[in-house]
């Protein structure tokens, strides 16, 4: 199959490159963080979210947010903490859509083509958020509002690790162009 799209029944191409780098990303979101993790009383801090970042700066937007979702979720299945699957797939879906956003925004002026690039640091701010408040409210609603004011300081931790992680193998995926490499005309 030297064709990466293929026509399906219906007549839809599907991209088998895109559809197996989104796999290998959730895979990846999913691995990091169910085994790349800091105990806490009620949960864990990880190094997962750095594969959230990589996956939706690298992945059009829709396959970026997949990835994220799912592999949160398969992460807290696999690591033992099965009530968090649900909250944990609607949160890693909205840590994407900062980078997606920006994707978006950098495609417009045709500078999509790095991975680590001021926006996208930019991004960092406001996916933290949306961790530390997404799963502040989770943790609230499951345990009880002290217990996740108990909880707020782990939230931090998570993002803040998953940042440098990202920053560090962006940088190094980019002196290798891995994004025009890896998915050239197909990006956004």
């Amino acid at each position: 199959m030297n064709n990466q799209n293929v026509k399906t029944k219906t007549g839809s191409n599907v991209n088998v490159k895109l559809i197996t780098m989104t796999a290998m990303f959730a895979a990846l979101v999913t691995v990091t963080t169910a085994f790349i993790k800091i105990p806490s009383p009620l949960g864990y801090s990880h190094a997962g979210d750095s594969m959230i970042y990589l996956g939706a700066s690298i992945l059009p937007g829709p396959f970026g947010i997949i990835a994220a979702s799912i592999g949160g979720a398969l992460a807290d299945l696999i690591a033992g903490y099965p009530q968090w699957a649900i909250p944990t797939a609607i949160i890693k879906a909205f840590n994407a859509v900062p980078f997606v956003l920006c994707a978006m925004m950098l495609k417009k002026h045709g500078k999509d083509n790095k991975i680590i690039n001021i926006p996208n640091l930019l991004m960092l701010i406001p996916t933290t958020m949306v961790t530390v408040g997404g799963y502040f409210i989770a943790n609230g609603l499951m345990y009880g509002w002290a217990a996740a004011i108990g909880e707020l300081a782990t939230w931090w931790l998570q993002p803040g690790v998953g940042a440098l992680i990202y920053i560090a193998i962006g940088a190094g995926l980019d002196a290798i162009k891995f994004k025009q490499k890896m998915l050239p005309g197909v990006l956004r």
